[in-house]
């Protein structure tokens, strides 16, 4: 089976006190969890993190992963890295993961 996530818009993010706003893509933030995923330890792991990456930045309009690599990113989302304030607006990208169809090849 592969999953198929919707690629949401970009999100404007605004930090606590008086850091600026920022803007986090959707495709960026999936990256950036992969990037610090501590269960990745593996060379076979680190294949399939790039295999994943690589699916992700050619991503338009909608990502598809084989279930595997769906469960691999899935984990890494699951283990926010961002303090709560800006993970609470971040919840749509968090959504788009959790909406993700299965569809049969």
């Amino acid at each position: 089976m592969v999953k198929v996530i919707d690629i949401p818009a970009t999100i404007k993010t605004k930090p606590a006190g008086a850091a600026p706003e920022m803007e986090i893509s959707f495709k960026d933030w999936l990256v950036k969890h992969l990037d610090v995923y501590q269960e990745i330890k593996t060379v076979s792991q680190i294949r399939q993190a790039s295999k994943i990456v690589d699916a992700i930045e050619a991503a338009n309009g909608t990502l598809a992963l084989e279930d595997a690599d769906f469960a691999v990113l899935k984990g890494a989302v699951e283990k926010p890295f961002y303090v709560p304030g800006i993970n609470r607006q971040l919840l749509p990208y968090y959504d788009a993961m959790d909406k993700a169809q299965d569809i049969k090849k």
